[in-house]
């Protein structure tokens, strides 16, 4: 165990790429700060966790207890901002820095999986695309959610059960080292709790690949794994109804019962098979589970139809499409065939088929439910999935160049080589990017509209917000109320759906209610909760936004 924390020289080189540039950002002025975290949703575990670690209950507003998180990444937030009782930004001045921390972490662990299979200038590389990668970086690290964490156990959990499978026989006690894949699986659960699937197909893979072996090994072999799984997440889902009167996260239950009302901002549920390959395909990054590859496919395709002077319209578009994924399609099959047996080692070894039916059946979990409100970094196995094939490609080519162009091997070295630093560049480029040097806090969003708040409401008012993230952490002497139920209680979710909602505000003693015009007041299902209980009282406007503050009138 000791030996896995000793680091090559290129995982130290790895993690310094990655670390150093995150630093100028985390101690660079507040706005660079303030612009890393690019989603609310970050804030609603921001807000949370500071209230926990002053002492004042897990609870958003500090007057319902809430459940809306995965466990987690809560557990490794509280104690960062404790530092908020100090001071507001430098919990997310040290958030940065445990990001960037956890983005090399995870680039390691990636590195070690694949470079059992792959050469190691491309494994290299590989590590580099994911650790590097604007697209994928903005998905994990840049943001301030979960993902970065989720990343790094998913590899972690694969890279362990790929180093188990790859013994001969099986010695010892070895069970313990399963239960011990079964504690790190429990912790991919809480992570996020939509990897249960893939924990699910860990444990087939695992269970399968030791098939021949007699069927006391096999049930001794899931009992080890499963049993720290089941045992920790019943102990979850009991603490949970104790604490807060429903065994699973509030803010999932929220968004599949969106998926049930009409009018909503949320989105539409998916009913219909055409919808599910559309959604499953496309480069929307919210709702494409592959978005990370597809987003660049489709712009490509665009820019063709541009640059040949034609208008960029759906048909053209996707007759580039077809064409320049069937030229992948076909390059791809023609090494993969060529190289037919290391891509089968490769595949087998590295758990492809298992993994790829896990992100399967989350994404169909995700869009046969009905579940709204659909976010990127939803899609992370699916991310860490597309870059271990790309991985595998790009050996299947090295090799097959290999055998068929008399190009020296260390050619193709420095070719890699190359690639990897022409990386690195752009990611230092892009890092450079985020630091604004001349800019003034007070005109950020995220510091302008709380002044507005507290300018233009009454100290102690209860204030009920949808996205209520950000405007909640730095809001001072205000209480704010998340009011679309995601960090809500239980509770007020029942309030939501019995159409009593506006009663459970009034007994909150909410005095204003904020946000968009038609969320609030048009939208199900705030319009017809709030109909008759709201009185205009301001207009906070920033750039092209234009929010509504009214007066609740209970």
């Amino acid at each position: 165990m000791r030996k896995y924390f000793q680091l090559s020289r290129f995982e130290w080189l790895l993690l310094a790429v990655v670390v150093l540039p995150h630093l100028l950002i985390a101690f660079s002025n507040m706005v660079a700060v303030l612009d890393w975290y690019t989603t609310d949703d970050a804030f609603y575990y921001f807000v949370p966790a500071r209230n926990i670690a002053a002492g004042n209950g897990i609870s958003f507003d500090g007057l319902t207890r809430s459940n809306g998180f995965h466990p987690l990444w809560m557990a490794v937030l509280v104690p960062i901002f404790a530092l908020a009782q100090i001071d507001n930004i430098l919990p997310l001045r040290m958030l940065i820095v445990v990001l960037a921390l956890l983005n090399a972490a995870t680039g390691i662990v990636l590195f070690r999986l694949v470079k059992r299979y792959l050469s190691i200038e491309v494994a290299a590389f590989v590590a580099f695309v994911w650790a590097l990668t604007p697209a994928i970086h903005g998905l994990t690290t840049k943001g301030g959610v979960e993902a970065g964490l989720n990343a790094f156990f998913i590899l972690l959990l694969w890279e362990r059960v790929s180093a188990f499978n790859q013994r001969e026989q099986l010695e010892g006690h070895y069970w313990r080292e399963i239960a011990g894949l079964g504690l790190i699986a429990a912790f991919t659960i809480f992570t996020r709790l939509d990897n249960i699937f893939l924990v699910f197909f860990a444990g087939l893979w695992l269970w399968l690949r030791w098939f021949g072996d007699n069927w006391g090994q096999r049930l001794r072999m899931g009992f080890a794994f499963f049993l720290p799984v089941v045992v920790i997440m019943l102990g979850y889902l009991v603490w949970n109804q104790v604490a807060f009167g429903t065994p699973t996260p509030v803010s999932g239950q929220i968004k599949l019962w969106w998926g049930t009302l009409d009018g909503t901002v949320y989105g539409f549920p998916v009913k219909r098979l055409e919808t599910f390959a559309g959604q499953f395909f496309t480069d929307d990054e919210d709702l494409g589970p592959w978005h990370v590859a597809t987003a660049g496919l489709y712009r490509t395709a665009e820019n063709i139809v541009a640059n040949q002077g034609g208008e960029v319209t759906v048909a053209a578009r996707r007759n580039v499409l077809l064409a320049l994924g069937g030229g992948i399609g076909l390059l791809a099959a023609a090494v993969t065939w060529l190289q037919c047996k290391f891509v089968w080692r490769a595949v087998v070894g590295m758990g492809f088929f298992s993994f790829f039916l896990a992100t399967f059946a989350q994404i169909t979990y995700y869009k046969a439910a009905g579940s709204m409100a659909q976010q990127p970094w939803y899609w992370v196995s699916e991310t860490v999935f597309l870059v271990l094939v790309l991985g595998l490609l790009l050996e299947a080519l090295r090799r097959t160049v290999d055998r068929y162009i008399p190009i020296p091997r260390a050619f193709t070295c420095r070719a890699f080589n190359l690639f990897s630093i022409l990386l690195v560049l752009g990611f230092f480029g892009y890092m450079l990017a985020g630091l604004r040097p001349n800019a003034n806090p007070d005109s950020h969003y995220y510091v302008h509209r709380p002044v507005w708040m507290e300018a233009n409401t009454e100290p102690g008012a209860r204030i009920a917000v949808t996205g209520a993230g950000n405007l909640g952490y730095f809001t001072e002497g205000r209480t704010i109320v998340n009011m679309d139920g995601l960090m809500n209680s239980y509770d007020y979710f029942l309030a939501l759906q019995n159409g009593t909602g506006a009663e459970f505000l009034a007994d909150l003693g909410v005095d204003y209610v904020f946000g968009n015009n038609y969320v609030v007041a048009v939208s199900n299902p705030y319009g017809p909760m709030l109909e008759g209980h709201l009185r205009e009282a301001g207009v906070y406007r920033f750039g092209e936004r234009e929010l509504i503050l009214w007066k609740f009138v209970p």
